[in-house]
């Protein structure tokens, strides 16, 4: 396996951040503050890593409701967040690692972080993971989907990061990212390729762990440095990271995670604009309304319907789960 980046040689320091925290909005708040705030030039490049409750993560420029089963992760209870990055949608979960890889723009490099990832992953477990062209990394049969990639750069800093699946509950997964509205919205929004197959380490490597598999990681990221100290973070600790807790606030917001949305038509009668719906053919009384709040009265309605419309219960009783 080669990089297509210039050839890295051994850097002077670097930390890892090791988050405990559960919470996707809690991880993702701390990716933050280490990407605007931390001292790459005196304390050296950052690999953040936490594995977090069971999440669907979508892109910056993403639409949540053609990504994801929006009132499935609500009944579920299963958090629905949008990052900063681009990119396509991921599910996030226990048996899921997530690393978050921060540097300057010069040093930063997808290629070659993957490549010593699936060199270390199959160095220790025997494994034939490879990494792709698009920056994910596959199993040998080229359809298995083990890792997806996003990236982000911003005034000379960039951060790359990752899923790596170890042992998640790929049922739950498929039922997460199975929106009622594929096929039905016309956007410009970003949509995920999805992938030829699903693929997790335990396939592979049956019993597996996840802190064997981020022990492993640990380890050789810390071999392309002179010195490389692991800190296990409170990701809210406002003494460590001052104005952590606003940030994370922010990412959980309505106006974050639903009003930044594209906009949208469905079934080419109903607008969408700021996650308010703008008009509706087919449900005038709604205009007005967060869309995220009244989906179900739009599930099954395509334009080209011509029976009366049923009442709200009568609709949510007839959801399409």
């Amino acid at each position: 396996m080669t990089s297509t980046c210039a050839t890295s040689t051994v850097k002077k320091a670097a930390t890892i951040f090791w988050s405990k925290c559960g919470s996707i909005f809690e991880n993702l708040a701390l990716e933050e503050w280490i990407f605007r705030r931390h001292d790459l030039d005196s304390l050296g490049e950052v690999m953040i890593a936490w594995s977090n409750t069971p999440t669907v993560v979508y892109g910056r420029h993403q639409n949540p409701f053609l990504e994801a089963n929006t009132e499935f992760l609500s009944v579920a209870g299963i958090d629905l967040a949008r990052r900063h990055s681009g990119g396509g949608t991921v599910f996030h979960g226990h048996g899921n690692i997530n690393l978050s890889i921060v540097t300057t723009h010069k040093n930063h490099c997808r290629p070659r972080n993957l490549t010593w990832i699936a060199e270390a992953l199959n160095s220790e477990f025997g494994t034939k993971i490879t990494p792709t062209k698009r920056d994910d990394l596959v199993f040998p049969d080229g359809e298995r989907k083990v890792s997806g990639t996003a990236a982000r750069i911003v005034k000379g800093r960039a951060y790359h990061h990752l899923t790596l699946l170890v042992d998640e509950d790929l049922d739950l997964l498929r039922a997460c990212l199975k929106s009622p509205f594929r096929g039905r919205v016309k956007t410009n929004a970003t949509e995920s390729v999805p992938a030829k197959a699903i693929g997790q380490l335990s396939q592979d490597v049956p019993g597996i762990k996840i802190d064997d598999v981020r022990d492993v990681l640990f380890q050789n990221f810390a071999l392309q440095y002179e010195t490389c100290n692991i800190v296990v973070v409170n990701a809210l600790d406002e003494s460590a990271f001052p104005g952590v807790n606003a940030t994370e606030a922010e990412l959980r917001s309505w106006d974050w995670r639903f009003a930044k949305s594209p906009k949208f038509t469905l079934d080419g009668s109903t607008l969408v604009e700021n996650g308010l719906i703008t008009s509706s053919a087919v449900r005038p009384d709604l205009a007005g309304r967060p869309f995220d709040e009244v989906l179900p009265q739009f599930h099954g309605w395509a334009a080209s319907q011509t029976a009366p419309l049923k009442s709200d219960a009568s609709a949510a009783g007839s959801r399409d789960t």
